[in-house]
């Protein structure tokens, strides 16, 4: 579970971790009632679940009310990874010199989880220079386990306190709450010495929930997963634009690898389920094509309980509903041929085998 930018900011509060000041803003209105609260120049900030927000231009720096209301506006309209954002969070520039990054992250290799610490924030972890990487004891970390990352960093003694502090913050936030990664990036280094966390990222672990009441309300029903739910699906959004859709879960899994691998960006992950009929079909395939970002379908399907003729059925009928975005499909098993002959004169593009599939929607072709 992925947290917005203000409730994992919420959360580094309530553990004491040091942040700028900060309003969130539901609609244009409100961002300007922030920006008449808080010191200028202020940053106004896309409240999407998508990474990239800079590069794409959810966030803007201003320093009158006239700009605050444009740029508002502008963000309010700006769709970042096909999500819209319902809030900005408006917060006041901090004035730094330099930046950091720390974060405390599940290593799913080493089944354990490890701290990561660079002096360069706002760049991709694999890219940084000189990062330290240090294995979390079950326990969780002290003192001089902070104070020797602070020694590698080579940080002055100014700051070592500070980060010390910060570390054991986010450290005891993860432990507790059961987070997959909580992350500073960046870490600002103010004029005067002082570290800022200015960015926070918050992913729970979903398998932990249940032992978390307080995160139960913290998103609305995805309109998509709850639709998934209903219907029996096993569905996961994924952000990308090439939809999967395909019966049983190893075999959407080894198909989004596929996908990856071809250079493609999956935008979710469906799974039908074992004994799928054609209403089932039409419906997963229906809920798909109202992804926002979709532009193709790939349909991946062993006719085995799942009958191959029904797939195909279903295909046909949501084809004959209206506009729906391309389809790439490889379906094989039981009645294969019969469910080929049914799709002939469509425009479904039908491929023998799944990695022929995989390219041609990869490639668009």
């Amino acid at each position: 579970m992925r947290l917005f930018e203000y409730q994992a900011k919420d959360l580094f509060r309530s553990y004491g971790l040091p942040l700028p000041k900060s309003i969130r803003a539901d609609n244009v209105q409100g961002v300007l009632d922030a920006f008449g609260k808080l010191s200028h120049p202020v940053a106004m900030k896309s409240q999407v679940l998508a990474g990239g927000r800079g590069k794409a231009g959810g966030i803007a720096i201003v320093s009158d009310a006239a700009k605050a209301q444009q740029e508002a506006q502008r963000i309010f309209d700006l769709p970042i990874g096909g999500e819209k954002p319902t809030s900005l969070l408006v917060e006041e520039a901090y004035p730094h010199d330099s930046e950091m990054y720390l974060s405390v992250s599940l290593d799913r290799g080493d089944r354990s989880f490890v701290t990561i610490a660079a002096m360069a924030g706002g760049v991709d972890v694999e890219s940084m220079a000189g990062k330290v990487i240090r294995k979390v004891p079950l326990e969780g970390i002290d003192e001089r386990f902070a104070a020797e990352v602070a020694t590698l960093l080579k940080l002055p003694s100014s700051q070592s306190g500070q980060f010390v502090k910060i570390l054991l913050s986010l450290e005891r936030l993860s432990r507790e709450k059961e987070c997959e990664l909580a992350e500073i990036n960046p870490l600002a280094v103010g004029k005067d010495g002082t570290l800022m966390p200015l960015d926070a990222k918050v992913i729970i672990d979903d398998n932990a929930l249940f032992r978390h009441p307080e995160f139960a309300k913290l998103h609305p029903e995805d309109e998509f997963e709850g639709e998934a739910s209903r219907q029996g699906f096993a569905f996961v959004r994924l952000g990308g634009d090439i939809a999967v859709v395909g019966n049983g879960a190893g075999l959407v899994l080894s198909t989004l690898d596929l996908v990856g691998d071809a250079g493609g960006s999956p935008a979710c992950f469906l799974d039908l389920g074992g004994g799928a009929q054609k209403d089932r079909v039409e419906a997963a395939l229906r809920l798909v094509n109202r992804l926002p970002g979709v532009n193709r379908i790939l349909v991946n399907i062993y006719g085995g309980i799942t009958r191959s003729t029904d797939v195909a059925a279903g295909i046909n009928a949501v084809l004959a509903s209206g506009a729906v975005r391309p389809i790439y499909a490889r379906v094989s098993g039981a009645e294969e041929e019969e469910a080929r002959k049914l799709l002939v004169g469509t425009p479904v593009k039908l491929y023998g085998t799944a990695p022929e599939a995989v390219d041609a929607v990869v490639k668009g072709a």
